[in-house]
């Protein structure tokens, strides 16, 4: 008996709605016969989780440590209110055989980047004085140099400045967070690719639309990697564009 184009159409239907029918009671089947996961092998599991972060080396540790600061700093700057660019230019920075804070340098430095600087929307005027507190983030990204290796270096630094006569002079403090594209230069080791970067800076602002400023900046990695490691001071000198 010859069976039709549409006879034989309904009856693959048929055929694989069966199959697919079997395999779903296949597995219906299995789930219920599966024992769940015991109490004891929960709290295992979750122990096993904790053991393994609190053994995770701490240059591998702080990396996502700092991601979620910045996610949490930058979630609530879009809660309080818009940032606004304030100024944009380069940088050139370098060090000295005697250091501010930490130990002696191994190798002498020096900084080309381009820094900007955002204002954040909390502010507070000083009474009836010219001079007011603002708010800001400093971000940077350039090259780093010294004994004869270059690598990649970016900086996100929240920062407090005392501002007055009309945005005439400003001096600023903040801490925060750089990266760096490698963690030696020659003799010099730093320990890890993240760093705690604390900086500070008077800047003027002769005319309406350009600045210039002189810096001091330290990173280290604050005793995180070890007592072998390095930091490094950075005088440096930065103009600009001011919005």
């Amino acid at each position: 008996m010859r069976l039709s184009e549409q006879e034989k159409s309904t009856l693959k239907r048929e055929l694989v709605h069966c199959l697919q029918t079997e395999q779903e009671v296949r597995i219906t089947m299995l789930m219920q016969t599966q024992p769940p996961l015991p109490l004891d092998g929960v709290k295992q599991a979750h122990r096993s989780r904790r053991q393994w972060f609190r053994h995770m080396p701490p240059s591998r540790r702080l990396g996502p440590i700092a991601l979620l600061g910045l996610c949490i700093l930058l979630h609530a700057q879009s809660i309080a209110g818009d940032t606004t660019l304030v100024s944009l230019g380069p940088r050139y920075g370098f060090s000295r055989n005697e250091p501010l804070l930490g130990k002696r340098q191994t190798a002498n430095f020096a900084l080309v980047d381009v820094a900007a600087i955002f204002r954040l929307p909390w502010s507070w005027p000083l009474g009836e004085s010219p001079w007011s507190i603002e708010t800001g983030l400093l971000t940077s990204a350039g090259a780093l140099y010294a004994a004869g290796d270059a690598g990649f270096i970016a900086t996100v630094i929240p920062r407090v400045a005392l501002s007055g006569w009309n945005g005439f002079a400003s001096i600023d403090v903040g801490i925060g967070l750089g990266l760096f594209g490698r963690d030696n230069y020659g003799p010099q080791d730093f320990g890890g690719h993240v760093q705690v970067v604390l900086t500070s800076a008077l800047q003027i602002h002769p005319i309406s639309h350009a600045f210039a400023g002189f810096r001091l900046q330290h990173f280290s990695d604050a005793g995180i990697y070890g007592s072998h490691s390095l930091g490094v001071d950075l005088y440096i000198i930065e103009v600009g564009y001011r919005f």
